[in-house]
Parts: C-alpha cells; structure tokens; sequence
C-alpha cells in the first residue's frame, strides 16, 4: 500500500506538498562547508571506539561555533542537547572500558599467573 501522504490526524502533508528537507552544508560558505564536511568524515565510526567519542564532540562544537546555529535558536537548543547526549554516552562508555580492563586483567591473570613475591622481599 503505498500512502500518499505524512504525518497522522489533523497534521498531514500530502506528497505533492512536501518540500524536501533544506540542507545545511547549502547554507555555508565554501571553507565552512569543507571543514564540516573534513570534520564529518573524521567522525565516522572506527574500530577505535573512544576516539569516536572525541571527535563526535568535535564536530558538535564546531557546528555549535558556527553562525547559522548561534542564530537559530531551535537548532542551538538541539545541538546543546546532542552535546548532552555525547557526554553522557562518553561517561557510559568510560565506565565499560574501566570494567573491560578490569575483567581482561582478571583473564590475563588466568591466563598468565604472576609468580608471587616471597614473603619479606619486595
């Protein structure tokens, strides 16, 4: 079934009248639009899972230091929420990585007992 419309109740929008979303890297000018798109790129998802965290961060603040989102006062109140959500999400991610490495030194031990000292000799 295919609908020729969106939204629910009173609020719908049929497709013919749809206007297509309006894109920010249209509204900067070339060298912003080059280090978004830089800054973008660089926070792809990588096998290296706390570098990730900080370049999210990175381009939430270069995107919170940009004109167009200090003049729009619903998007500087999204991108302050997303900040939010990113350290939040680092603070979650910190405590896993403290509770992986407890949990691979408690394998490595398994794995590779450490001869114990004598007792009276450091």
């Amino acid at each position: 079934m295919t609908w020729d419309y969106y939204g629910s109740g009173d609020d719908f929008v049929y497709k013919a009248e749809r206007k297509s979303p309006e894109k920010l890297v249209d509204k900067l000018n070339a060298k912003d639009r080059k280090r978004l798109k830089k800054t973008l790129s660089a926070a792809e998802p990588s096998e290296f899972f706390g570098q990730d965290f900080t370049k999210l961060g990175d381009l939430i603040s270069l995107l919170k230091s940009m004109d167009l989102i200090k003049s729009d006062k619903k998007l500087a109140k999204k991108m302050k929420s997303m900040d939010e959500r990113n350290v939040d999400i680092v603070a979650t991610a910190s405590k896993l990585r403290k509770e992986y490495e407890l949990l691979y030194r408690q394998l490595e031990d398994l794995v590779y007992p450490k001869k114990k000292k004598p007792e009276g000799k450091l």
